[in-house]
């Protein structure tokens, strides 16, 4: 069983949260935000990890978020729903006080390389 909560955007692109009882630690943890986006069904979302990079003698320490899983609905592919979650993380990132945001991306998952 899934758990809806709507969280207000002031982008006009609507951002939720979603979590089930399985996994709720997740979505109770600051540092592992979730954006999903939503118009009458779920069509995408970002799982992402906030991270303090260590510190070493050539860098300042600093704070990423990681989006540890972005996708969207292969129905709705091609409108544009990944990138704007994407720039919704950012702005997020933004506001959490991170130097930068990183996506990684599997060899051969050709369609998100081109994303």
């Amino acid at each position: 069983m899934f758990l809806l909560e709507f969280l207000f955007c002031r982008t006009g692109f609507v951002i939720a949260c979603i979590g089930s009882a399985v996994g709720m630690e997740i979505f109770n943890d600051a540092n592992r935000p979730v954006y999903v986006a939503v118009d009458e069904n779920v069509m995408g979302y970002a799982f992402c990890i906030k991270k303090k990079q260590p510190f070493s003698t050539n860098m300042v320490p600093f704070d990423s978020l990681f989006i540890d899983d972005l996708c969207v609905d292969q129905n709705i592919r091609g409108k544009h729903v990944g990138q704007k979650i994407f720039e919704h993380v950012k702005e997020e990132a933004k506001k959490m006080g991170c130097y930068e945001v990183t996506l990684n991306v599997w060899e051969g998952n050709d369609t998100a390389r081109r994303f």
